[in-house]
């Protein structure tokens, strides 16, 4: 449900930006979300089919392709932007963020319910100091070395 509810979010903060467009056949609001965690990709289709079971007027469509990040950057170039793109904090977001490829979220009041702590990292992420918002992070992991104490003791 946690993760419903962060997508529901997430959708409702993609109707900001300029790539939602109604669907011709339908008259349903089209959303797509292309994420880069094809292991993720059966939760995320559970996600979207509760959305979309949920959402008369809205059809989701959660993408988690192989080598998403290929993919993307020739869509990009191509200028076919998905609505919401889930992403790393990498050296890709950096680059999609320089080309200028985000739409500032500055101000929205979801913005709200992140740490500030998360906002202050994805702050650090920008190779061009930026004024405003860009990311909504919706997860945080922990990285840690494991190392050989002894090794490490033997060699200084």
């Amino acid at each position: 449900m946690k993760c419903a509810k962060l997508m529901t979010a997430l959708v409702s903060a993609s109707c900001l930006l300029a790539g939602c467009a109604s669907g011709p056949a339908d008259d349903k609001i089209q959303i797509e979300i292309v994420s880069y965690k094809p292991e993720a990709a059966k939760v995320f289709e559970e996600i979207q089919d509760l959305f979309n079971e949920t959402h008369d007027d809205i059809h989701l469509t959660i993408n988690s392709p192989n080598e998403a990040m290929t993919i993307l950057k020739t869509r990009f170039v191509r200028e076919d932007y998905p609505d919401i793109v889930a992403i790393g904090g990498d050296i890709n977001y950096s680059g999609f963020l320089d080309a200028g490829l985000f739409e500032n979220l500055e101000g929205q009041p979801f913005l709200d319910k992140v740490k500030e702590g998360y906002r202050e990292i994805d702050k650090q992420l920008e190779f061009v100091p930026l004024e405003g918002d860009y990311a909504v992070p919706y997860v945080a992991n922990a990285a840690g070395i494991l190392y050989n104490r002894e090794l490490f003791e033997e060699h200084g």
